[in-house]
């Protein structure tokens, strides 16, 4: 038997922890700790030998302590992992007014440090205009280390053109922050700028700049007092008196937002918001009520940026999504481009003939917000000049075949070069399961509603490469799934892991069902059921598909398929798949 002897600093007591042991120590009781988990803790401290098992003692008392928290709690717990002491303090503490007693006054600490540097100052209180109360207690809570993170996420999903390398949003922002430190900049208030910055950033350049007609004689002293104090000198006339007020005055107009007057009260070039109000015969009182709510519209608004993309251009777009092997996924993004809504470029060469020209983008970011698809193309498609595009898409497609499981967002824009217009939109509902997670009635693909489906041949590849091909068909989309009235919508899925026979072949039963929305906005049932049998040969290659094709009249339809898999003995509910999509005849 082997036997192992560890020094320690002396018994294993409380009282041989040093300081900050004890502390902890007493802070783990309070939180909850069992007598074997303090008795290991000093263990642990007191034997040097032991000091790389500390980690399995803590790991399994955070686990424990975690599980009973609310969502607010766990928020707070984990933006202290970095310090274990406030994280134990946290949660020694019983009730939920101590504890938000002692958030705030652990954010006020953050906020002290923060400010005192310039640069901390800037951030804090341009931040604070662009930011929800939430944003920033949970910023001001995060360890300095996540903090960058944490603003890059946060910034990312302010951009309202996720397509491009720029940040819109931002770099407005920015500008805005850059020219208040320049022409607002001020040494006497608490922020790095008066109170015409606060303005600024939140709206931007105001629509005009007015003169005030009048002025407020009471002034405010640098401790907050209201005093009557006048501007000029005792023997000076009251025209010059007046004209020296107005002269401290001026109104910020926005034809949106309203008018904020401001006052240089102290003659230093430090404005400051004043009662708008036209008359010289506001009281006293009314004026401290004034100056003790002045800033509440400011505190409870928002940053405003409103970045001039251009006309706005409509148009369709989707997303496919397909299993591949080794537990990946193909995600295709379709686009539909309305050719009716974009300008043409006459041809020099040819007076029948028209170029449109307009560019495509497509973005993917994964759960982190990071950027795993970045594709564009500058589409220039040739047309007779007199071709007739009312109700015509150019329809194109964006692959991208190896994404892992996780949340995806998906942005997409496109600007036509004549007329400008640009269309943006985002997608934050696409979901991958991992395939081991995934049910067995959910192992088959959503349909997808096709414009045409037909069989790829050589001709066709030798001219587009694989775009719009799978399993060996050519499978061009309709994004948006709007059809016209009398056109055929033709659907496509894809079936996955089902069972072989002894004779390694597949046998499926699928029963098809119309769905259509009625006056009363219900869906039921356009027909009988439709049903086929499908039988795939044991050296079957790629995906199992079913595909079909579809006339209906005009109106609002779902399209049901259920699958059953012929090869499982006991039929198991489990083993039926279903999928459906919706669609509209126009």
């Amino acid at each position: 038997m082997l036997v192992v002897s560890c020094a320690s600093r002396g018994p294993l007591s409380r009282k041989n922890l040093n300081p900050k042991e004890q502390k902890e120590y007493d802070l783990l009781k309070q939180a909850g700790a069992t007598p074997e988990e303090l008795k290991i803790y000093t263990l642990y401290h007191l034997t040097p030998a032991l000091e790389s098992k500390r980690d399995s003692i803590w790991k399994e008392f955070w686990d424990r302590k975690y599980q009973g928290l609310t969502d607010e709690e766990k928020s707070v717990y984990y933006a202290l992992l970095s310090d274990s002491l406030s994280r134990l303090k946290y949660l020694s503490l019983q009730d939920e007014k101590t504890r938000r007693g002692f958030i705030e006054k652990l954010q006020n600490e953050k906020i002290d440090k923060l400010l005192k540097t310039e640069e901390g100052k800037r951030f804090y209180y341009s931040f604070k205009l662009v930011a929800s109360k939430d944003e920033i207690k949970t910023f001001l809570m995060l360890p300095d280390s996540l903090r960058e993170k944490w603003l890059r996420v946060w910034w990312i999903k302010k951009d309202p053109d996720l397509t491009t390398e720029v940040n819109e949003f931002k770099e407005e922002f920015d500008q805005r922050v850059e020219h208040v430190l320049i022409f607002y900049h001020s040494i006497f208030g608490k922020k790095p700028w008066d109170e015409r910055g606060d303005v600024y950033i939140l709206y931007g350049e105001p629509d005009d700049i007015e003169q005030a007609d009048y002025y407020f004689d009471l002034r405010r002293g640098l401790d907050g007092s209201i005093f009557n104090k006048p501007l000029s000198g005792e023997n000076t006339s009251m025209d010059q008196k007046i004209e020296d007020m107005k002269s401290r005055s001026q109104v910020w107009v926005y034809f949106k937002h309203g008018e904020f007057q401001f006052q240089d009260y102290h003659a230093t070039g430090y404005w400051e918001l004043a009662p708008r109000k036209k008359t010289h015969e506001e009281n006293t009182r009314a004026m401290m009520q004034f100056l003790s709510t002045r800033t509440e519209k400011i505190d409870m608004a928002k940053v405003e940026v409103k970045i001039d993309f251009g006309e706005p251009l409509n148009f369709p777009w989707d997303w496919w999504r397909f299993w591949n092997e080794g537990d990946t996924y193909e995600l295709e993004v379709n686009l539909g481009i309305p050719i009716e809504k974009l300008g043409i470029v006459s041809d020099s060469l040819n007076p029948e003939t028209a170029w449109l020209i307009f560019q495509e983008k497509v973005a993917i970011f994964d759960q982190s917000w990071k950027k795993v698809v970045q594709d564009s193309a500058w589409i220039r498609k040739k047309i007779p000049k007199n071709f007739n595009r009312e109700d015509l898409l150019f329809v194109d497609q964006y692959s991208c075949d190896t994404l892992v499981p996780g949340f995806y967002e998906i942005a997409v824009s496109v600007r036509d070069s004549v007329t400008q217009k640009i269309g943006i939109y985002q997608d934050t509902s696409v979901i991958l399961v991992p395939h081991v997670s995934v049910k067995a009635q959910e192992k088959i693909s959503r349909i997808v509603m096709a414009d045409s489906i037909w069989v790829a041949d050589s001709a066709y590849v030798e001219k587009y490469g694989g775009k719009f091909i799978r399993n060996s068909l050519v499978i061009v989309p309709r994004p948006g799934n709007v059809y016209l009235e009398g056109q055929l919508a033709k659907y496509y899925c894809e079936l996955y892991e089902l069972k072989k026979d002894e004779k390694d072949s597949l046998r499926a039963l699928a029963v098809y069902n119309v769905l259509y929305k009625t006056k009363n906005n219900e869906f039921v049932l356009y027909a009988e059921p439709d049903s086929e049998y499908v039988n795939w040969p044991a050296d079957v290659a790629g995906q199992l598909f079913l595909k079909g094709t579809l006339n209906l009249p005009k109106g609002e339809y779902i399209f049901h398929v259920i699958v059953y898999d012929l090869n499982d003995p006991q039929a198991k509910k489990e083993e039926v798949r279903e999928t459906a999509s919706k669609f509209i005849i126009d």
